[in-house]
């Protein structure tokens, strides 16, 4: 019969597991940081660029509008940084969130609808390619 130690035990491994299990390491196009975590639970994907925030939100602008033909509809201030919205083919939103960090990184944070890794690598990896144009 199941007395709560066991099932405490049961529960805790299970937690963990699905924790665990939930967040993907991920190789994107940053010489500085050339990996980048995927969380399922989020569904978002978060890296790191070496560069001004404002080079980045150059960069972010450009990759959305420009390279991946998004509509972008528009951005907010935030305390650290700005979020970025924009919209794809069927109305999916993307949110890219850009933090300044320390050492002359920001952090990119990148939502594509409900959670759409390949998307969402495709669009850190053409914010990364920006950021190397207009650094040069």
């Amino acid at each position: 019969m199941w007395n709560m130690k066991k099932f405490t035990a049961l529960f805790v491994v299970c937690a963990t597991v699905f924790l665990t299990a939930c967040e993907t390491k991920i190789a994107v196009e940053s010489a500085s940081e050339p990996i980048a975590t995927y969380s399922d639970m989020s569904g978002s994907l978060d890296g790191k660029i070496k560069t001004s925030l404002k080079t980045a939100f150059n960069a972010t602008n450009i990759a959305l509008e420009r390279d991946l033909k998004y509509f972008r509809v528009g951005q907010k201030e935030t305390r650290h940084g700005w979020k970025i919205y924009a919209r794809a083919e069927l109305d999916k939103q993307i949110v890219v969130e850009l933090i300044k960090a320390e050492d002359g990184f920001v952090n990119i944070s990148i939502s594509y609808g409900g959670g759409d890794l390949m998307r969402s690598q495709k669009i850190f990896n053409t914010i990364a390619k920006e950021v190397r144009t207009l650094s040069m």
